[in-house]
């Protein structure tokens, strides 16, 4: 009921910010990314390609959204780990969104709201893992590298923090691009296996893993392409996971994200 309920109201926000004239300025967007694998928060959630689409509506400094993760093809093989489990190519996951974004001089910062749903299974993860999170976003820009804190709390199943400090630096490879080198590090705070929750995102509280990535996004037309490409060195036993029968201290995955957006309202009608 609650999943239908947000649903509902992304609806009502999606019909609100189509009415004509002077009602609003706004913007709906759709993102598809293409990854080599579904890796969250350092953990191999699907180890093979996953198709992931996000369709969301800004407005007045909200913005709320559906995503999903799609296993194109059935992912059963011995070495296989696949949200869908036995079920087959599908949707795996559907998790909804909500966000308000602000910018305090040179701090931009974010809080929001993610429900995650894996109620579209029957093999693979199922209701019982069905969970959601309050998050907050905070980063400062205008200095030679940009600095990003990011801290989400589950309240539900899994409970506790997971905390994400950053450091990105955009590196000019021409006129019109720039290579972003970000490196990170997955803090578990309270998310670990604990007789209290009936789940758990790692196996010890600390550090998880540690991410360096590249990314860059370029227009063909009105789509934007973002590819990206990860290396990622594991220290808890939950990320070290890559297949169901072994573990590695290092992953490499990446992908490409195709993005479209349009606005709409008073300011756009002027532009």
């Amino acid at each position: 009921m609650l999943r239908m309920r947000v649903v509902g109201g992304l609806v009502v926000l999606a019909v609100a910010a189509a009415l004509p004239a002077a009602a609003q300025d706004a913007t709906i967007g759709f993102d598809a990314a293409f990854n080599s694998s579904y890796v969250w928060r350092g953990l191999s959630l699907t180890n093979k390609p996953v198709i992931q689409p996000d369709v969301w509506i800004s407005a007045y400094g909200f913005t709320g959204g559906a995503w999903a993760n799609v296993e194109p093809s059935s992912y059963t093989g011995a070495k296989d780990i696949s949200e869908n489990g036995t079920d087959g190519a599908g949707i795996a996951e559907i998790d909804l969104w909500l966000e308000y974004a602000r910018a305090t001089g040179n701090v931009n910062w974010k809080l929001g709201w993610t429900i995650y749903t894996y109620d579209t299974n029957n093999s693979g993860l199922t209701a019982f893992y069905d969970t959601h999170e309050f998050y907050g976003q905070a980063s400062i820009s205008g200095l030679p590298v940009t600095p990003q804190l990011y801290v989400a709390y589950d309240i539900d199943k899994v409970k506790g923090a997971y905390i994400v400090p950053s450091l990105s630096y955009g590196v000019k490879a021409g006129p019109n691009l720039t290579i972003n080198l970000t490196a990170l590090a997955g803090i578990s705070a309270g998310q670990e296996v604990s007789a209290n929750d009936v789940s758990a995102n790692f196996a010890k509280s600390g550090l998880a893993h540690m991410d360096f990535s590249a990314s860059t996004s370029f227009s063909a037309g009105s789509i934007t392409i973002a590819p990206q490409f990860h290396v990622q060195w594991c220290r808890d036993d939950f990320t070290k996971i890559a297949s169901p029968t072994t573990q590695h201290s290092t992953k490499v995955w990446g992908g490409v994200t195709l993005s479209w957006s349009h606005g709409f309202g008073a300011s756009s009608a002027s532009e």
